[in-house]
């Protein structure tokens, strides 16, 4: 009996022995991002995917999308540059609305998520918001919800400006960082 035990606990403990097979050069992880073409059908082919199958899911309908600016003060008054009680500031606000059925993701490369820019009546540019600032490199998203809208407000400052303005019609776009068809644009109006 006792040769026995002793016997089946050998056994025992010789068994895990051969199955173990450590080395730290041996990749013990599946490869979950494959970027070799699929050459057969697989169970697994739709939850890990062509890359290409997954961007193109992920494409924003752009014919879906809409977006608006909106300016505070319209008509500008030069006459608030000298009153100390008002700020000379324009308040912009700026929506993107999904208009479609599908929630979209907005991919950006960085910590910028908009960008707008003061013409004059030439279209020259007066004033570009990023031409001034450094952005993280983050990169980020956003989803964008059916019937949902992202929206983003910034100040304009006029005080700042290189050129002061003068009386008469400005325009102001206003678009997505990394999406330039997804953009908006007003008149802005200054009067004495």
């Amino acid at each position: 009996m006792k040769r026995t035990l002793v016997l089946a606990l050998c056994l025992l403990a010789s068994a895990p022995a051969w199955a173990i097979d450590v080395s730290p050069s041996k990749n013990t992880h599946p490869n979950i991002i494959d970027d070799t073409p699929r050459r057969h059908w697989s169970l697994f082919s739709f939850r890990f995917g062509d890359p290409k199958r997954i961007e193109k899911a992920n494409q924003v309908n752009l014919r879906n999308v809409e977006a608006r600016l909106q300016v505070e003060r319209n008509p500008f008054s030069l006459a608030l540059l000298h009153d100390r009680l008002e700020s000379a500031t324009l308040r912009l606000t700026f929506q993107v609305l999904n208009k479609g059925k599908r929630t979209y993701a907005f991919n950006f490369p960085n910590a910028q998520r908009y960008d707008f820019v003061l013409r004059d009546a030439a279209n020259q540019p007066l004033y570009v918001w990023s031409a001034d600032k450094e952005f993280l490199a983050i990169e980020g998203m956003s989803m964008l919800d059916p019937g949902d809208c992202l929206t983003f407000t910034d100040v304009l400052p006029i005080q700042d400006l290189d050129r002061p303005l003068t009386p008469g019609t400005y325009r102001i776009e206003m678009t997505l960082a990394g999406y330039p068809e997804v953009s908006a644009a007003t008149s802005l109006t200054v009067v004495p």
